[in-house]
């Protein structure tokens, strides 16, 4: 196979290379990796990347590289569409076309390998269509995606790198990425990106250091042997910057090293100085040009005159004799030897040049060939826009917007848009209205995430609509309304919505349902049904998202009588759907689901697939979780399932409703079911909020079994993804689980922690009772195990935070219909409970009030943790106890039918103390997670390389907080990290844990070496 660059020997990076070619092999026996490479410009990131490429080529991997573009402009998915396109376009791409047939209209239009736009594009999701292209692509070999100057890097290029870190753990898939290290950027979105992925225990960051000078010394003898005399010349110019180094001895080489120039940029002006006049053009050309640069395209840049062409190949060949000018062979064109040369050439240009050659490429541009380019409508923009044409700038924005729109790039999307308003907000007659501008940059804003973006917008463009003096707040109807609104005050009305639209989706239901409050405002005092019932509905929706029932119970009661006078069957169905859960919870379980049953009858009615499922949803949901109707919850769930299949929904609402059945499967103790619906789930390979919801469901039932690592792994991607692409929704679900899987491994000062964090999105505004009482439950367990174990106590003001949320529970449940306020409440009791054992003053008649709740309600697992809870406290009080033995024989005969082995541990663990035989209850199934006692032949064969690197530095003195520091992963994490450490290798303190270490690894002793 050809190779991409020369071989040459790769100087002062051993380790580095070792730590990536280690990441290769890790890749090819099924798990995925990530690197990221950090450092200076210039310090030889690039250089590091090249060898690896020229390996994973010659072991026969895909190498997918690409690398970010330092403009505004540049296109969404920018490093991985050059990437594939390089690929495809090259003479090994015709086996990879074949294997990617399936998405090729898809990929057609995403790389710009042809002009026409299908329209099955729309529906596809960008995210997915990639990371499908990755799964494909890992099946038959390995895949190595490299994207250099990750800091540059689009958001759409950032929320793919999330999502295959968090969904791709177990294939053949290595991700590389170099940032650039400069001073201030710390909180750029790519900088946050890496700290957060640093928490998964496949992610590494690498800090590539300048070279010493015994590199330096080696680097002059590979190029100049019979010089020595440079190397205090060399380390002394580039103090170990490999670039400068290289760029310096060059320099010595050429002429007189007494008269070297001594800043980079003269550096790099020293050697172009050196060209002649044609070659000095041609490179000024080539540093100014953003993304490919095909010669066909430099030639219609520079090309003056018919004869233009041998001129400009003479020009070239010196350039490129002289080292500046490197051919580009994916592009069959050109780019200068490195960024950092750009950099200065570009910083070079009078302003008048610069405006001439941005004109130069935006006339080349925009010939008809030149539609073929990848990404040509953003560079029109970023061209016409440096040569001040702002009329053509504005109008390529708009084309260069919309292109972005079609693949679902919508940062760039947004960003887009941005300009198009600020240019037609400077002429006359703009093709498309600022106005139009604003709304669409907000909607692009809101899809990629960014929801104050995205209200931020839309604020900006109610200004120019709403009168002075305008109301933003009241009620819009009843006898005594105003008279109908001016004109503006629908558009207003309806603007007021999008923007509770986008906080709902952000999570932020309080500010949300203000917003919607400014839109019924707004509204006219009649007529305008369907404005009307979109608003009210949306109204409905927020205050649901809030936990506002009663007044989600209200707007929905608007929202259902102006879709019907409108005749708007799906708003019909909306409206019915928010009005019958709410109903259902508050007041009257009965009639709220003859609501919800009526809205699914009306979708069908209406034909709407989505109005169809969501409605099936929200009633399973209400049955198998608040209302604790297991059963016919799961029931509803299933026949869900089986309408999405029928609509072609199944891998999406279908997901979602197997979620939700194993979700109910869990609560009644059928695990192994919930286990086989998961399964069931994950074949149809979900994606997005269905995905989010599906981990979250296994990581309860890893949890329960006893599987850490898996569950670690799902709770992670949740992570990640909720993160990257949903915003803050699965946030409490997601630290309640948290906060369980700390407490079976040891760690209730971690899970209260995340407990901590919980309540402070409770106190952001979400209150929905069923979410917030199992987290306030698991921060009161948490305390009580701190006392017992002896750690350290929780503060006075967690404690009266926990109680406060107690209290308040029971005062929202008590408004609630019985179903949901018995539950709740069963909550609230083990709560107090938990107190007790907190106090040392552990109730056994409080457990067994606890236990009965949970029978009641046919929920085993919790009924057997009060089992065990009240047997501790017996055995407490008195040496033998009948009752005790009875509680933990009953707790020990569920956890073994549950097969939930981390229970049956510790209730063998207190019938082990207690003397108390378990009589008919087998062994406690085999642990899923390594062995706790090491390996005899290695004491520290069971930790894994993570583990073993925090062991390290916590044997070299380092508190959590400096370890989470040096690797780039969050204290909590490190905290998760030591506990495991200490159950694996059998210690109980930091001391022991660092002697166990140095025995095994004698050369880990400070001082060893």
């Amino acid at each position: 196979m050809t190779e991409r660059w020369p071989a040459r020997t790769l100087v002062g990076r051993e380790d580095e290379l070792g730590a990536l070619v280690a990441a290769l092999e890790t890749v090819r026996q099924g798990r995925m990796a990530t690197v990221f490479l950090t450092g200076d410009a210039g310090v030889g990131k690039t250089r590091l990347v090249q060898e690896l490429v020229r390996r994973a080529d010659g072991a026969g991997a895909t190498v997918l590289l690409g690398a970010a573009s330092d403009i505004a402009e540049s296109p969404p998915f920018w490093p991985v569409a050059s990437a594939l396109r390089a690929v495809l376009r090259s003479a090994a791409g015709e086996p990879i076309r074949r294997l990617l047939a399936p998405w090729s209209e898809q990929l057609d239009e995403l790389l710009a390998l042809r002009a026409p736009v299908p329209a099955a594009l729309g529906r596809v999701q960008t995210l997915e269509l990639l990371h499908r292209v990755v799964l494909r692509l890992a099946t038959e070999s390995v895949v190595v995606l490299v994207v250099e100057d990750v800091q540059w890097a689009d958001r759409s290029t950032l929320d793919l790198l999330a999502y295959l870190v968090a969904d791709l753990p177990d294939e053949r898939l290595l991700l590389v990425g170099t940032h650039r290290s400069e001073p201030g950027a710390e909180a750029t979105a790519a900088r946050t990106m890496i700290r957060e992925l640093g928490r998964h225990r496949q992610v590494r960051s690498i800090e590539l250091a300048p070279l010493r000078r015994t590199d330096i010394a080696e680097l002059v003898r590979a190029d100049a042997p019979d010089r020595p005399d440079l190397v205090d010349l060399v380390w002394t110019r580039s103090a170990g910057n490999a670039f400068i180094a290289e760029e310096t001895l060059r320099a010595a080489l050429d002429g007189d090293p007494t008269a070297l120039p001594t800043t980079l940029r003269e550096l790099v002006l020293s050697r172009v100085g050196r060209l002649t006049p044609p070659a000095l053009r041609a490179v000024r050309a080539v540093g100014l040009c953003e993304g490919p640069l095909p010669h066909r395209l430099l030639d219609a840049v520079l090309g003056d005159d018919p004869s233009a062409g041998s001129w400009l190949l003479d020009a070239l060949r010196e350039a490129v004799d002289a080292g500046v000018v490197v051919v580009d062979g994916a592009a069959d064109g050109y780019r200068l030897r490195h960024g950092l040369m750009t950099e200065v050439v570009v910083g070079e240009l009078l302003p008048g040049e610069r405006m001439d050659l941005h004109r130069r490429y935006a006339t080349a541009l925009s010939r008809s060939w030149a539609r073929e380019l990848p990404g040509v409508d953003a560079r029109l923009a970023h061209h016409w826009y440096g040569a001040g044409d702002r009329e053509r700038a504005g109008a390529a924005a708009v084309a260069a917007a919309e292109a972005a729109d079609r693949v679902r790039g919508y940062a760039e999307a947004h960003r887009h848009w941005l300009r198009a308003a600020q240019l037609a907000g400077e002429l006359d007659g703009a093709p498309v209205p600022r106005t139009t501008c604003l709304e669409r940059a907000a909607e692009a804003a809101h899809l990629a995430g960014d929801a104050d973006q995205a209200v931020a917008l839309l604020a900006e463009r109610l200004d120019l609509l709403e009168p002075v003096g305008a109301p933003d707040t009241g009620p819009d109807t009843g006898p005594d309304a105003a008279p109908a609104a001016a004109p503006d005050d629908l558009a207003a009305a309806l603007l007021h919505a999008r923007t509770g639209r986008y906080l709902v989706a952000a999570g932020r239901g309080g500010e949300a349902a203000e917003a919607f409050g400014r839109a019924t405002a707004a509204l006219p005092a009649a007529g305008a049904e369907p404005e009307r019932a979109e608003v009210l509905g949306g109204y409905a929706g927020a205050l649901w998202t809030a936990g506002d029932y009663a007044g989600a119970h209200e707007a929905a009661g608007r929202a259902l009588t102006s879709a019907r006078r409108a005749g708007l069957a799906v708003e019909e169905a909306r409206a019915l759907a928010t009005l019958g859960f709410s109903l259902a919870y508050r007041e009257d379980a009965q009639a709220g689901e003859a609501a919800l049953r009526e809205s699914i009858a009306v979708a069908e009615r209406a034909g709407e697939p989505t109005g169809i499922v969501s409605a099936h949803r929200r009633l399973a949901e209400l049955l198998s979780g608040p209302l604790n109707e297991l059963d016919r919850g799961i029931a509803i769930a299933r026949a869900g399932v089986e309408r999405a299949r029928e609509l072609g929904l199944a891998r999406s609402a279908g997901a979602g409703l197997l979620a939700l059945a194993a979700n109910g499967m869990f609560r009644i103790g059928r695990w192994d079911e919930a286990d086989a619906t998961i399964a069931e789930a994950w074949e149809l390979a979900p994606r997005g909020a269905e995905a989010l919801e599906l981990r979250l469901s296994r990581a309860r039932l890893h949890t329960g079994r006893g599987r850490f690592d898996a569950a670690e792994d799902d709770l992670e991607a949740v992570e990640a993804l909720s993160a990257a692409t949903v915003g803050p929704r699965y946030r409490l679900p997601l630290l309640t689980l948290r906060a369980g899987l700390a407490m079976w491994q040891g760690r209730p000062d971690v899970a209260l922690d995340h407990v901590a964090t919980g309540l402070d999105v409770v106190e952001q505004g979400s209150d929905d009772v069923w979410l917030v009482a199992p987290l306030v439950w698991h921060g009161a367990r948490a305390r009580a195990e701190l006392t017992r174990l002896g750690m350290r106590r929780a503060d006075d003001a967690t404690v009266a935070r926990l109680r406060r949320h107690a209290d308040e529970l029971a005062r929202t449940a008590a408004s609630s219909v019985p179903a949901v306020r018995d539950v709740v409440l069963g909550f609230v009791a083990m709560s107090a409970a938990e107190d007790g054992r907190a106090a040392q003053r552990s109730d056994p008649q409080a457990w067994e009030h606890v236990a009965e709740v949970w029978r009641v309600h046919r929920q085993p697992y919790p009924a057997a943790y009060a089992h065990l809870r009240r047997a501790e406290a017996l055995l407490s009080t008195r040496a033998r106890s009948g009752a005790a033995a009875e509680s933990l024989r009953h707790a020990a005969g569920v956890a073994r039918d549950l097969a939930a082995g981390p229970f049956l541990a510790e209730v063998a663990e207190l019938a082990e103390r207690a003397r108390v035989r378990l009589d008919g209850v087998g062994r406690a199934p085999e642990p899923a997670q390594p062995p706790a006692t090491p390996a005899p032949d290695d004491e520290l064969a069971a930790l894994t390389a993570r583990e073993l690197e925090v062991l390290t530095e916590l044997a070299g003195g380092h508190t959590n907080r400096e370890i989470a520091q040096r690797l780039f992963i969050s204290e909590k994490t490190v905290g998760v990290h030591v506990g495991r450490i200490y159950a694996k290798i059998g210690v109980h303190s930091r001391v022991q844990a660092s002697a166990v270490l140095f025995r095994a690894r004698p050369e880990a002793r400070p001082g060893a070496r």
